[in-house]
């Protein structure tokens, strides 16, 4: 893994393999990644056994797991590569160099790291929908044998989750004619709080009585800032009533309880209209966004917050224009197998490994409730409020 949002997604099935007596699980931390701290409080946070990554790539794997392609040629082992976000959606940024610019590839779909000396580095490269295969095999047709579609278990442990709305906003503290209002950002100068990062303050001025607020931040925004810098900033937000999802908690859960959601084209955002929630832009472009994805899909049906206006009465409004036809037509971009995510991942890890495959149906963990930052010493900040 590279950071706390990769190792995120892979904890969403790993289950399904380390319970079984027979496998031994073993976690590391890829160097250089600009979210590498947040990794290291990840692990930290995981209680798992973790070996550095120089002695981590001495050894041979039956199965190596990563949801990032880079420095897989250093691990031996036949590699699993299963997306950390929404599929294939971004294009990636134009490294520095003295030649001419050429095309950008895909994020997830960078030759140069998934090609190697005239071999495909991994064994298997999973996609969560039928759509994607064309952006690896138009790389090289012998990407053909080596792409899967093995669904979105992020995505469906949402979807199971459904049924449990009720016992979600509960958690949340939200009473039964109360509505909850969720913000999400991503990282970086497109993130709803790069784009707009007095958003916060102004919605919990605005909010009126009846609505109770929560966010959602990416890991990179939690520890490249670090914690105590973030929750200086949101400390006036908190004392008006906003709910921080603690960094390593299930987030799902608040998607599935939202009464409506503000984000960028992300993946949150994308799995709150997928979900059926109606969804608010507040951050974000079009610039790094490959065409025909889940982002730029979010793009054409959800409407963009105005920098600098004031959310609550476009919220109403979404809230009350939102069809159940935009969020079929994002579910319907998200995955091309719903809820078949257990089943298709963990056969194909059994495969590689050439072990038989448990008895036992596939089945992935329920969702927690979410859980907010307290107001107790930063030592003790991630205890549920």
């Amino acid at each position: 893994m590279h950071g706390a949002q990769s190792g995120d997604r892979l904890n969403d099935f790993l289950d399904l393999i380390e319970r079984d007596p027979r496998i031994q699980v073993v976690w590391s931390l890829a160097p250089g990644s600009c979210f590498e701290r947040s990794g290291r409080e990840f692990l930290r946070d995981m209680d798992a056994a973790v070996l550095p990554w120089e002695e981590a790539v001495r050894h041979r794997y039956d199965l190596v797991l990563a949801a990032n392609q880079g420095l897989l040629e250093q691990v031996r082992g036949p590699a699993l590569i299963l997306p950390h976000g929404t599929g294939v959606s971004r294009m990636v940024v134009r490294g520095s160099g003295y030649g001419p610019a050429v095309a950008r590839p895909v994020g997830g779909a960078v030759y140069g790291a998934l090609v190697r000396y005239g071999r495909i580095v991994p064994a298997a490269v999973g996609i969560a929908h039928s759509d994607q295969r064309s952006i690896f095999t138009d790389l090289d047709t012998a990407f053909e044998s080596v792409v899967h579609v093995v669904g979105d278990p992020c995505f469906d442990r949402a979807l199971s989750a459904l049924p449990r709305r009720e016992e979600f906003r509960r958690a949340v503290g939200v009473a039964a004619d109360e509505h909850l209002v969720v913000v999400s950002s991503s990282w970086g100068r497109t993130g709803v709080w790069g784009v707009n990062p007095d958003i916060v303050d102004r919605l919990m001025r605005d909010l009126p009585h009846d609505h109770v607020a929560a966010m959602i931040l990416h890991p990179g925004i939690w520890w490249v800032h670090g914690p105590r810098q973030v929750l200086a900033w949101l400390h006036d937000a908190r004392h008006r009533g906003l709910r921080v999802l603690a960094p390593f908690a299930d987030w799902q859960g608040l998607l599935v309880a939202a009464d409506v959601v503000m984000g960028d084209p992300g993946s949150v955002t994308a799995y709150a209209a997928g979900l059926g929630a109606p969804t608010l832009l507040a951050g974000g472009g079009l610039v790094d966004v490959a065409p025909g994805s889940t982002p730029e899909l979010l793009h054409r049906i959800t409407p963009n917050l105005p920098v600098g206006e004031h959310a609550v009465a476009h919220l109403e409004d979404i809230v009350e224009r939102w069809s159940p036809e935009w969020s079929a037509r994002v579910y319907a971009r998200l995955t091309s197998v719903p809820g078949r995510s257990a089943g298709l991942i963990r056969a194909l890890s059994y495969r590689l490994m050439d072990l038989a495959e448990p008895v036992v149906p596939a089945v992935l963990s329920p969702l927690s409730g979410p859980t907010f930052v307290g107001s107790a010493s930063m030592k003790e900040g991630w205890r549920a409020a």
